[in-house]
Order: C-alpha cells, then structure tokens, then sequence
C-alpha cells in the first residue's frame, strides 16, 4: 500500500523541480500526465468522525449532508459544518441519492422471512416528517429475496426523479440475469428494466461490467458514469451517453476505446484504476471525480475525459486519505468518505 501511494509524488514535480524516484513504483500510474499544477486541494480541519466504515457520503439537493454508516448500521444526517441533526437505523446502508422531491434513495439490506439478509432498495420521505429523519416514514421499492448476495453500491437520479441502481453480486455466469446490472426505475419506483448496454457480461466489449460500485450522473441530462472493480475488466470507469434519435433512444459509450477517434483519450486509458470504488460530478464544470480505494487517491477528469492535473492522493493529502469509498462535491469542496479512518475528509 505505501508502495502504491507514493507514485503521487510526481505530482510535486512542478513545484519543488526534485525528481522523486520510487523502485517499486506500479506500471499502473506510472504513465499518469506530468502536467503543471495550477490549482490542488487543501485538507480542511476538523474531519467528520465517529463512522464506522461507511461506503458513501452525498450532498443533497436540500443542501445537508449524508453518510452512509455502513458497518454501524445508520444513516446519519449533518449539516455541512459537521453537525449531527439525525440519524436512523438501517442495516447495511450502502449508497445514496436524492431526487427533486427531496425524498432519500438508499441501497442497504433487510432482514427475509427466512433470516437470509437481502439486498434492497429504499426510499425515505423526508418533506413529510419535516426532514426528520429517524422520524420519517420508509418504503421499501426493490428486493432481492431470489437472490441474497446482491447489494445496490450506486444510484443516481435524473431530472425527472427518474433513478438507475447498479446492482452487483458475485454470480456473473446467466447471460439472461446477472448479478452485475444496471436497473432503470421511473420516478414511482416501477421498474422498467435492466439497461440494455449492460445485458451481458461475456465477450470483450467496455459495457460488459463485472463488479460495479458507484454511479453518477451529470444535471440536465441523462449521461452518467459508472464505476467498478478491476477484477476481470480492463477499463474501470465507463462513461456513458444519452441519445435519443428516431432509430435509437438508450445509452452509448461518450468515449469508445474501439473507436480511432477517441485514442489517446485519457479516460479511457486501460488499467488507469485500482479499485474505483466512488464517482461524483462537479454540476457547474461537468469534471469527473473518482475515487480509488487500493490506490488512497481521487482521480479528476474534465468534461472531454482529460485527466486532470489536481488529481491527489496519499501524500498530497497529507497522509489523511487512506481508503476512500465515497464522494461528493458541493460549490468548491470535495468530501471523501474514508472507510478505513471512518471519517468524512473535506478538500477545498
């Protein structure tokens, strides 16, 4: 781990002129640009602490900030100085979203009639218990009691409160339902159906996830970006496109490594990432933020898949950083969810 840290060090370069060598440096960053450093995130103090584990962080559209305390079992509500307004009890909670009604998505888990502990999907009606959360009333809108081991690491909403869930689980084998999908749900929680460019899991095409773990999506339109696991895949990100054309309406690849055009974009740089295990967007530049939990770092992306420069990790951030799992950006502060220190770190 501290072998793979260090390969931020190159991003120093610019500013102190000193070469930094590391003999174990990993082929997997080693080609990352050299670019110059005009901007970098400060760490600001105090961090959020006292989580345990948790696997996400989001500002909602109320502007109040929420944790997803995964191993202590709650989801915990604070106000963007770190204030703890509420918190509620919820087994396993694992992602977050909220739409315009400011009602909460969550992916967490419930208890089955048989004791087997169940993967689900949840929404919470804030507006109706005045934003009380331990207080407000909770439904249930997707489980999946077939199949046990299947979590909901990701869900992004759209404008029109319509939501996808990135569904994933360790059995990838049926062509027909893998664990591994994206799910499209209208804004009253009907399922509609499993995004058709993530249907299969064989061959070698970009879309054919294995192990997601977050999803965003950027304002005003339907474009989104996926995350997932290195294991068995080479591109841990896939940027995807809405279109919406007489002969066509669904989602294609915003950039194609099959496609000459988009060579040498860097988003799609093959074995750029670790373990991708958080994305989030930066509503007003439309830059792509995810976060690496093997590698302690957040990768930054602007709207044409250029890697960015201000990207940081173990030791630009002062050693703080460690196992980022989830990510959220607010006017000019990024917050990273570190599931090893079970805080919530702020970088503006």
């Amino acid at each position: 781990m501290n072998a793979l840290r260090s390969v931020y060090f190159f991003l120093l370069l610019p500013l102190i002129g000193l070469l930094i060598s590391c003999e174990e440096r990993p082929p997997l960053l080693a080609e990352q640009e050299q670019t110059t450093l005009d901007t970098s995130y400060v760490l600001l103090s105090p961090s959020f602490s006292g989580f345990t584990e948790p696997q996400d962080v989001m500002i909602g559209n109320d502007q109040l900030l929420y944790v997803a305390d995964t191993k202590a079992n709650r989801l915990v509500m604070l106000n963007r100085a770190g204030q703890l307004l509420s918190a509620r009890t919820m087994i396993e909670p694992i992602s977050l979203a909220q739409d315009s009604r400011l009602d909460l998505l969550v992916g967490g888990a419930i208890i089955a009639a048989n004791g087997d502990t169940v993967g689900a999907i949840f929404r919470i009606h804030l507006v109706d218990a005045s934003h009380h959360l331990d207080q407000a009333a909770i439904d249930t809108v997707w489980r999946e009691l077939a199949r046990p081991r299947r979590r909901f690491p990701g869900i992004t909403v759209f404008g029109d409160n319509a939501y996808l869930a990135v569904r994933t689980g360790p059995d990838n084998s049926s062509f027909v339902d893998p664990d591994a999908r994206v799910l499209d749900f209208n804004a009253d929680d009907t399922f509609v159906s499993p995004v058709p460019a993530f249907n299969s899991t064989s061959g070698g095409s970009i879309t054919n996830i294995n192990r997601p773990t977050s999803i965003a999506s950027f304002p005003g339109i339907k474009d989104f970006v996926l995350a997932q696991t290195m294991e068995g895949v080479a591109y841990g990100a896939v940027w995807m496109q809405f279109e919406n054309t007489p002969d066509f309406v669904g989602w294609l690849l915003r950039f194609d490594p099959a496609s000459l055009d988009d060579r040498g974009i860097d988003f799609i740089k093959a074995g750029r990432f670790a373990r991708p295990e958080a994305v989030t967007i930066d509503e007003r530049r439309r830059d792509v933020f995810i976060a690496d939990a093997d590698l302690d770092s957040v990768f930054k992306f602007n709207s044409r898949g250029r890697f960015k420069s201000e990207s940081f990790g173990f030791v630009r951030s002062g050693g703080a950083m460690r196992e980022p799992t989830g990510l959220a950006f607010f006017e000019t502060t990024l917050y990273v969810c570190d599931a090893e220190t079970g805080e919530v770190l702020r970088f503006r």
